[in-house]
C-alpha cells in the first residue's frame, strides 16, 4: 500500500445512585421478542419504481428519509423522559445505547460478550444509513473516510470487515464548478491573475506542510509534544490559522472554494472551526480516501451483518441482542450495575441490568437519558451542553443514466458570490458540492446515483426543517439548484426516477476554537459512576467516522477490563 508521503504526489500539488422507591432488582417477566430477521439492516431496499410527486417538474420521494418523524412534538428527547423505570426483566454484560456506526463498533468488538445494542430508528447506522435501488447504493449521510495507515487499528478494522475488497480510492485535488463548468484544475490556480496564483500556491504550500510535517492527530496523541500543538492550533480558527501561514490573505475565489468545503465537512465556516480541526480534515485527505457502495452506509452494513451472525447463533429462545426502533430513555446506576430503560416498538416500557453501559448517542440525547445527571456530575454535565450542532439535508438523486461523473466529489462554487457567512447562506441556502453516489459500484452500472450534500450553517436553520411545510420548502428550493448541475452532467430532467432528501437534524458536532484547548473532550470521554462509557464523534466535535472508531477501541479495551 502506498504510504502517505506517495499519496502526497497526489494531493493539491496534491491542492442518585440507587433505584426508583419500591423498584425491585429481581428479574420477573418475559423478555422482549426479537425484531422480524433482517429489518434493522442500515440499507433499505427501495422498489424498481418508489411513489413521487412532482416539484416543479421533478419526481421526488413525498417526505424526508433519515429522521422522518412527521411533526416537531413526535421527536424524541426534545424533553426529558418523566416514567418511572419498570423492573428489569434481563441482566447482561454491556448495553450499548444508540446503534451508529460508534455503536455498531463498539458491540463488534465486545462480541464475545453478547452486548445488548439499542437504537431509536427501525434500523441501525445512524447518520451512516443508506439505501439500495436497482443495484445502485446510496448514503443518507457520512460518505467516506481516510485511506489508512498501514499497521494500524484503522487498516486492521476495515480488514475485517473486508472493506479492502469493495472500496475505491478517491485521491485529490476535487473538480470545483466555476461560471456552469467542471475544472478539474482549479487548485492550480491557472489561468488567474499573478496575485490569484501566488494565494493558490501558498496554500497549497500550506497544505502540503501540514500533512507531511505537522498533522495534528484527533485523538490527542500520547506524545506530550503533539498534544500541546493540537491543543495551541485549537485556540485559533482556521482562517486566521492558514492566512498566517501563507502570509497573504485568502483571495475571494480561493476563500469560496476553501468555504465550500468547510460547510460540505463541518456545516460551518472556516471562521467558526478550529485550526486543529481543521487541519485534522483538510491534511488528512491528501492522503486520499476511501469510499464504499452507499458510503459509510456499508460500513454499518457489514459491522450489522457481523453482530447479525451472533444473535443467529444463539439459542432461538435467547433474548435478542439487536433491538431497532427501542428508545432507551433513562440510564441510573442500580448499586453494583446500571439500570437501563427503554420503550419499545411496542410502546411498552421495560428494564435491564448491565455490568457496563456504553452512552453511543450525541451528548444531546445523553443528558436527557443519563438520571440526574446535573446534580451526580455538573462537569459532565456542563461539557454535554459544549456539544453543538448543526442541520443538514442529503439529498439522493436516482438517475436512469450510467454516472454522468467520473470523479468522486465536486464542489459547486460557481464564483466568488459564493455565500461565505450564515447570514448570507440563510438568505440563498444551496447544495455545496455533489458526490458520484456510484463511485464504487462494481462493474458498468447502467443507473447511477448522484449525492448533493447541503449544509444549513445558520444556528436556527433546524428549526427550517421542522415548521412551515419543511419538505415542500426545501424540495421547491432545490429544484433550479438540481437543474443546473444536470444541465452541467448533460443529464436530460426525464431520467431523474426520484430525488429524495434526508433531513439529519443533529448530524454535524461543530468544533468551535477551544473546545480541545479547553479540555472539553476530556471530560466527555470521562466514565460516569464507573460503569457508563462515552463513544460518539462528538467527544471530539468532530463529524468524522475515525473518531468514533479510534474512540470505540479505546472505551471497549477499558469495559474488557471492567468485566
Amino acid at each position: 500500500m502506498p504510504d502517505r508521503r506517495q499519496f502526497l504526489q497526489h494531493g493539491l500539488v496534491a491542492a442518585g445512585l440507587g433505584l426508583t422507591a419500591g423498584l425491585s432488582l429481581r428479574l420477573s417477566g418475559t423478555p422482549p421478542p426479537p425484531p422480524p430477521g433482517g429489518a434493522s439492516n442500515p440499507f433499505l431496499q427501495l422498489p424498481p419504481n418508489p411513489q413521487s410527486t412532482l416539484v416543479n417538474g421533478i419526481p421526488f420521494a413525498p417526505w424526508f428519509t433519515g429522521d422522518d418523524f412527521p411533526d416537531p412534538n413526535s421527536i424524541p428527547f426534545h424533553v426529558a423522559w418523566n416514567g418511572s423505570p419498570p423492573a428489569p426483566t434481563e441482566e447482561v454484560e454491556v448495553a450499548i445505547v444508540g446503534g451508529g456506526l460508534s455503536g455498531l463498533a463498539s458491540a463488534f468488538l465486545l462480541k464475545q460478550h453478547h452486548p445488548v445494542l439499542f437504537d431509536l430508528r427501525p434500523r441501525f447506522g445512524g447518520n451512516a444509513l443508506g439505501e439500495k435501488w436497482l443495484g445502485q447504493h446510496a448514503s443518507l449521510g457520512s460518505a467516506y473516510f481516510i485511506t489508512p495507515d498501514p499497521g494500524t487499528f484503522l487498516n486492521r478494522f476495515y480488514r475485517r470487515l473486508g472493506l479492502h475488497l469493495v472500496k475505491e480510492e478517491a485521491l485529490p485535488p476535487d473538480p470545483v464548478v466555476i461560471n456552469g463548468a467542471i475544472q478539474g484544475n482549479f487548485w492550480s490556480g491557472q489561468g488567474l491573475s499573478p496575485t490569484e496564483q501566488f494565494a493558490f500556491q501558498r496554500y497549497a504550500a500550506v497544505v502540503t506542510h501540514m500533512a507531511h510535517n505537522a498533522y495534528p492527530e484527533i485523538p490527542l496523541s500520547t506524545s506530550p509534544g503533539a498534544a500541546h500543538a493540537v491543543r495551541t492550533l485549537d485556540l485559533v480558527d482556521f482562517r486566521s490559522n492558514v492566512e498566517a501561514q501563507m502570509g497573504v490573505p485568502l483571495t475571494p475565489l480561493l476563500a469560496a472554494a476553501v468555504q465550500g468545503y468547510f460547510y460540505s465537512s463541518f456545516g460551518v465556516g472556516m471562521e467558526d472551526i478550529s485550526a486543529a480541526a481543521g487541519w485534522n480534515f483538510v491534511a488528512a485527505e491528501e492522503f486520499g480516501r476511501w469510499v464504499l457502495p452507499g458510503g459509510n452506509a456499508w460500513m454499518a452494513h457489514r459491522l450489522w451483518q457481523k453482530l447479525r451472525a451472533v444473535e443467529l447463533a444463539r439459542p432461538p429462545s435467547a433474548p435478542p441482542l439487536l433491538r431497532a426502533g427501542a428508545r432507551v430513555v433513562d440510564v441510573r446506576r442500580a448499586g453494583p450495575k446500571v439500570l437501563v430503560t427503554w420503550i419499545d416498538d411496542n410502546q411498552q416500557t421495560r428494564s435491564l441490568l448491565a455490568d457496563e453501559v456504553i452512552m453511543a448517542c450525541g451528548k444531546h440525547i445523553c443528558r436527557h437519558v443519563l438520571h440526574n445527571l446535573a446534580s451526580l456530575d455538573p462537569d459532565k454535565h456542563a461539557a454535554m451542553q459544549r456539544v453543538e450542532t448543526m442541520a443538514y439535508v442529503v439529498a439522493n438523486v436516482l438517475l436512469d443514466v450510467p454516472p454522468p461523473l467520473s470523479s468522486y466529489d465536486v464542489f459547486l462554487v460557481e464564483n466568488q458570490a459564493f455565500p461565505m457567512t450564515a447570514q448570507a447562506f440563510e438568505a440563498a441556502p444551496r447544495p455545496v458540492d455533489v458526490l458520484n453516489g456510484s463511485f464504487a459500484e462494481q462493474g458498468f452500472p447502467q443507473k447511477s446515483v448522484l449525492t448533493l450534500y447541503w449544509p444549513l450553517p445558520w444556528f436556527t436553520a433546524r428549526f427550517s426543517l421542522l415548521i412551515n411545510d419543511p419538505w415542500q420548502n426545501y424540495a421547491s428550493t432545490l429544484v433550479p439548484y438540481l437543474n443546473s448541475v444536470l444541465g452541467m452532467l448533460n443529464v436530460a430532467p426525464s431520467a431523474v426516477r426520484q430525488v429524495r432528501l434526508s433531513r439529519w437534524g443533529h448530524a454535524m458536532p461543530v468544533a468551535r476554537p477551544n473546545f480541545i484547548a479547553d479540555g472539553v473532550p476530556h471530560e466527555l470521554l470521562r466514565p460516569f459512576q464507573d460503569h457508563i462509557w462515552f463513544v460518539n464523534q462528538d467527544n471530539w466535535a468532530l463529524p468524522a467516522v475515525e473518531n468514533s472508531l479510534l474512540d470505540a477501541e479505546s472505551v471497549t479495551a477499558q469495559v474488557r477490563e471492567n468485566l
